[in-house]
């Protein structure tokens, strides 16, 4: 038997790089997959605002012996602080890759509203952060892997939007904000997701006010793949109206670790309606314009950033791997390494906004629709594992897919290792996700396997 689950998983990984993807399958009688060497850093357990519950995750591709968790939390208006404490700055790693730390020592800590926890090696000796409006730059730096995240807190709309967390940006009271500047509404009119899980935003008209749209990441996902696809067209914009997605920084290091694709006819005597910039626009080489076609409502702009360039990309449909050269509409690679923003504090977003905060010149309200935002990794698709399987006879079959955050794994069942079946696809938010199938199939014997996608 084991010859025989050794070969089915060759002829399977054969099958999954066909795909240009990775394949692990689980019979009834067990599992199979290797890990992957990627490095990184999850927060698990996000305390509620106001309590004070431990902050808590999980590392992963690195040696507990050697590396430990350096944590801050930012209570505004105070800013950053090192967490547990000045004498005890770094947290340990236990040896499943588990960390914990208190980060309600003193003062207003249970106020806080964006925690932070880098990888470090042992020998991390920064100075205490304590009060700073921003984390140094060099911590992120030094840091293996990061993660940063804002939790709901009190005033402030929150909606999900494909499998992630976002905030709802407001202007307070009769203040514009920027871009524009303008004001900015978290009403439903303006932000909200619909039966199929798409973000609709609009520009509205309401109290003599036009009023913008915002959504903002609650976390920051780092170098990778950022991919939105539309599901409105953006050619036939009025002039005064963009339409952004962007990674943004309140740090103004690195031009506020600012990266655009943005859809727009603001400039009249240019034929083109979208560009990519990195930030400052300013600099020669910063941007790039190119043309949606006319009528395309379902595109997808896309950006891969790396520690030294950042690729761009705009395709029409949804996201491939490998696009059909007629499908892509624009691409652009910003090579200057020495320009390319380095990770830290940043969120992704999308907005809708005034053009100098000027009125639709049609005076009518805007309205688009984003299908959905994918972010993923760098590095090539890892296979995921597939344990602690539960196969009751009536069912429903249970397992755990080890996995690494951020990628989507599509899984797949078969009565005979020949034909498969798209159960679903899974968003790993976790290293080890639980799988449940209520849909079991006329057969004596059952497969799954799952399929890393790009």
């Amino acid at each position: 038997m084991p010859e025989l689950l050794s070969w089915l998983m060759v002829v399977l990984r054969k099958i999954g790089a066909l795909m240009a993807q990775c394949a692990a399958v689980l019979f009834l009688a067990g599992c199979s997959g290797k890990g992957h060497p990627a490095t990184g850093i999850l927060i698990t357990n996000l305390p509620a605002y106001g309590s004070s519950d431990n902050l808590a995750g999980v590392v992963w591709g690195a040696d507990p012996t050697a590396c430990r968790v350096a944590v801050f939390i930012n209570v505004p208006p105070y800013g950053w602080y090192s967490k547990p404490t000045c004498a005890l700055a770094l947290t340990a790693i236990q040896p499943d890759g588990s960390w914990s730390a208190d980060i309600t020592t003193g003062g207003a800590d249970t106020n806080a509203t964006r925690m932070a926890a880098l990888l470090v090696s042992t020998n991390y000796d920064h100075p205490c952060v304590l009060g700073e409006p921003f984390l140094p730059t060099n911590i992120f730096s030094e840091a293996m892997a990061s993660a940063v995240v804002t939790r709901e807190y009190p005033g402030v709309r929150w909606i999900g939007f494909s499998g992630y967390n976002w905030w709802v940006k407001a202007s307070s009271g009769t203040n514009p904000l920027g871009p524009g500047p303008n004001y900015f509404s978290d009403s439903t009119n303006n932000v909200w997701t619909d039966a199929q899980g798409w973000l609709h935003l609009r520009i509205t008209h309401r109290s003599n006010q036009w009023q913008c749209a915002e959504i903002v990441s609650a976390r920051t996902f780092g170098y990778g793949s950022y991919r939105f696809e539309l599901g409105s067209r953006v050619d036939d914009l009025d002039t005064n109206v963009v339409l952004g997605l962007f990674t943004w920084s309140d740090d103004p290091t690195y031009a506020d670790r600012e990266m655009d694709v943005e859809c727009s006819r603001g400039f009249a005597a240019d034929t083109n309606n979208a560009q990519f910039t990195v930030q400052p626009y300013s600099l020669s080489g910063h941007y790039s314009r190119y043309r949606v076609p006319a009528g395309l409502a379902d595109s997808t702009h896309l950006f891969t950033w790396q520690s030294n360039s950042v690729s761009f990309q705009c395709q029409s449909g949804g996201y491939s791997p490998n696009p059909n050269p007629t499908n892509v509409i624009g691409a652009w690679t910003f090579a200057n390494a020495a320009a390319v923003p380095q990770t830290g504090d940043e969120n992704a977003r999308i907005n809708l906004w005034l053009l100098f905060g000027r009125p639709p010149a049609d005076g009518q309200e805007v309205e688009l629709v984003i299908k959905n935002f994918q972010f993923v990794p760098p590095g090539s698709p890892p296979p995921a594992s597939l344990s602690g399987l539960s196969a009751p006879p009536n069912g429903p079959v249970q397992f755990a897919i080890g996995a690494e955050p951020d990628w989507r794994y599509l899984v797949q069942a078969s009565a005979n290792l020949l034909d498969w079946q798209n159960l679903t696809t899974v968003l790993a938010t976790n290293t080890l996700v639980p799988f449940r199938d209520n849909r079991l199939m006329a057969a004596d014997q059952r497969f799954y396997r799952t399929v890393t996608l790009p």
